[in-house]
């Protein structure tokens, strides 16, 4: 019983510092960018996404391979302390602010090790999360996504609450703090009875888990899209840093709390029609929110975005998996790995582009992306085996 309690803790403290350290590094883009501070140009900023996006797929792909060599739990402190190196190297950058070029290479070396963290934590976490509670296993993994989601709104909501921008180095020092006491209870966690579960199986891909990764890919367009250039784009906008960060806050609190009352509903509704449905709204989203001339719609569209992403990738995860329960982690690292494929494409590209297209078009473009998930979702939901 007390083992339960501790992965328990383990599962939702470790999403809710994952999505801290995640997001601590989009949303300080208005600090990368401010010329006060950094002074990044927008392919600079766009560029620190790349290590990150790299190393998150392979790590989230090559977690299986390592469950079986290293164990559950090595794998698992592995993850939790990349997270914890990135957040001191992200603290640290401050002393460089003066001189770009290393300055760069430090962040560099943190959106490094920030991807390897991701991966392999919220691969490992996924079929936990799937384990607590036999019951409802969509509650679960809402659950764990909802702590996901509380930490990705927290940081940008934490730097909107800062009263002196400067002092933004304090964010990453406290939760690398977080992260040791997190380290300390997976030490004490026992995981053997799940290195039989984790290991069992082949590593073969079903064809039709494929469609799964293609519809996590384009959700991680869309996601990417708003939570990497949301406070940028907001800036670009005529919003101040703080306007620009809540903008962002409101998207991942709207995706984070969007999550819990998924989960809920989950216990007595079948929602699969709901996400369909979410998923056509989010295209109208991204067409609405760029044309808006109104600040309050503006923000407003972005907690809404955030609600109506919010059941998507929970309930591809959980959908994945039961259709597969005896490759549980090969269908996290899958379905991780394409979420970070589709949330690197987008941050990437839209990085590249912004440079001689307006964000504002460049929006409305993934909301054709966001159309087309919907109709593989129908698909997908047409030919469903469960």
């Amino acid at each position: 019983m007390k083992n339960k309690v501790i992965k328990t803790v383990v599962v939702y403290l470790g999403g809710l510092l994952t999505g801290l350290s995640l997001i601590l590094y989009p949303a300080l883009g208005p600090i990368f960018t401010d010329t006060a501070h950094f002074g990044f140009s927008s392919n600079q900023f766009s560029s620190i996404f790349i290590p990150q996006t790299l190393l998150a797929i392979f790590s989230a792909l090559m977690t299986p391979f390592f469950v079986t060599k290293l164990g559950v739990k090595r794998v698992l402190l592995l993850g939790c302390f990349s997270l914890a190196l990135t957040t001191f190297l992200l603290f640290m950058s401050h002393f460089f602010m003066q001189n770009k070029e290393i300055a760069l290479v430090i962040i560099y070396a943190g959106t490094s090790f920030l991807g390897l963290g991701f991966g392999l934590v919220i691969t490992v976490l996924n079929p936990l999360a799937f384990q607590l509670f036999p019951n409802n296993e969509l509650a679960s993994i809402s659950g764990l996504h909802f702590s996901l989601g509380l930490g990705t709104a927290g940081a940008p909501l934490l730097v909107s609450m800062l009263h002196d921008p400067n002092l933004w180095w304090y964010l990453p020092i406290i939760v690398f703090a977080l992260l040791l006491l997190l380290l300390v209870l997976v030490v004490f966690l026992n995981l053997n009875e799940q290195e039989n579960t984790f290991r069992s199986g082949v590593l073969k891909i079903p064809l039709r888990l494929w469609g799964f990764v293609l519809i996590v890919i384009l959700y991680g367009i869309c996601e990417g899209t708003l939570g990497s250039y949301g406070a940028v784009f907001l800036k670009n906008q005529g919003f101040t840093i703080k306007a620009a960060s809540l903008g962002l806050a409101l998207f991942w609190s709207g995706l984070a709390f969007g999550r819990i009352l998924f989960g809920l509903l989950s216990a007595r509704f079948n929602i699969k029609g709901v996400t369909l449905l979410s998923a056509l709204l989010i295209g109208f989203l991204f067409y609405l929110i760029p044309i808006s001339r109104e600040a309050s719609f503006s923000l407003f569209g972005m907690g809404l975005a955030g609600i109506f992403m919010s059941s998507l990738f929970p309930s591809s995860v959980n959908w994945a998996t039961k259709e597969n329960t005896a490759n549980a982690i090969m269908v996290s690292g899958l379905m991780v790995a394409a979420l970070q494929l589709g949330t690197g494409i987008s941050t990437n590209l839209l990085g590249f582009l912004s440079e001689n297209y307006p964000l504002s078009l460049l929006f409305k473009g993934v909301g054709i992306i966001a159309f087309v998930m919907s109709v593989l979702m129908w698909l997908m939901q047409k030919y469903s085996k469960k």
